[in-house]
């Protein structure tokens, strides 16, 4: 009875459905943080308040390194509202922003090495490795910048360094919170196959109910081939 109540679903679409969940997460922050600085901080009104680092990192520990593309994204969105809203901007000045969020931003991937070699189960479970994560990959990005905006003639700026502060201290808050969400740090081949385990087991001791979405055994089988690469 259960197994005809579950809605059955695709790998591909649950990736899908995850990925964009998160991209309008992301986009929807980014809108009311942006506007918002622009109405209360009118002296830092090209600046935001913004939450990519732990959206791009949660990405990466759930999907592999694709997640760094975020980050670019994030900086390509951010200068399209900048070039929108501000007047007087130049071909220069756009190139000079593209470069710096969009190249400056992709430096985030670098911080992949750490998921790569020391796994995400352990820098979800230690606490440590969860900070040290969070903190690499904003000092990616904020390196990744400052380093970009040198070679286009802005010199090594520390301008607006305590709204970026401010960002580290969001991303630090958003990790802790969720290390300690189920599922929410864990690659996701290794999550739905450990529901899948999980709900085999309660099957042998009650048959009655069942989860409200699963993935179709088509594909839990397929999962159990793949790789590390989870867009083969």
């Amino acid at each position: 009875m259960g197994k005809l109540n579950a809605r059955v679903i695709s790998f591909g679409r649950y990736r899908f459905t995850d990925m964009f969940l998160f991209a309008v997460i992301l986009v929807a922050f980014e809108l009311i943080s942006y506007y918002a600085f622009a109405s209360w901080f009118t002296d830092y009104a090209d600046f935001i308040f913004s939450i990519v680092v732990p959206v791009t990192l949660l990405m990466m520990l759930r999907w592999g390194w694709y997640g760094m593309f975020y980050a670019v994204f994030d900086g390509l969105f951010y200068c399209m509202l900048y070039l929108l809203n501000m007047d007087g901007v130049t071909g220069t000045d756009v190139w000079h922003n593209l470069l710096i969020y969009g190249i400056g931003n992709a430096f985030i991937g670098l911080d992949y090495l750490m998921v790569h070699f020391v796994g995400y189960k352990r820098i979800q479970k230690r606490w440590w490795l969860t900070l040290l994560f969070t903190l690499a990959g904003w000092l990616c990005v904020a390196l990744g910048r400052t380093a970009v905006a040198a070679c286009v003639g802005f010199g090594f700026t520390t301008e607006f360094l305590i709204w970026d502060l401010l960002s580290l201290a969001m991303a630090l808050v958003i990790m802790f919170i969720m290390r300690r969400s189920d599922g929410m740090m864990e690659r996701q081949k290794d999550y739905l196959l450990r529901l899948q385990k999980e709900k085999e087991e309660r099957w042998r001791i009650d048959t009655y109910g069942d989860d409200p979405i699963e993935i179709s055994p088509e594909d839990i089988e397929a999962l159990n081939k793949k790789g590390n690469d989870l867009f083969e």
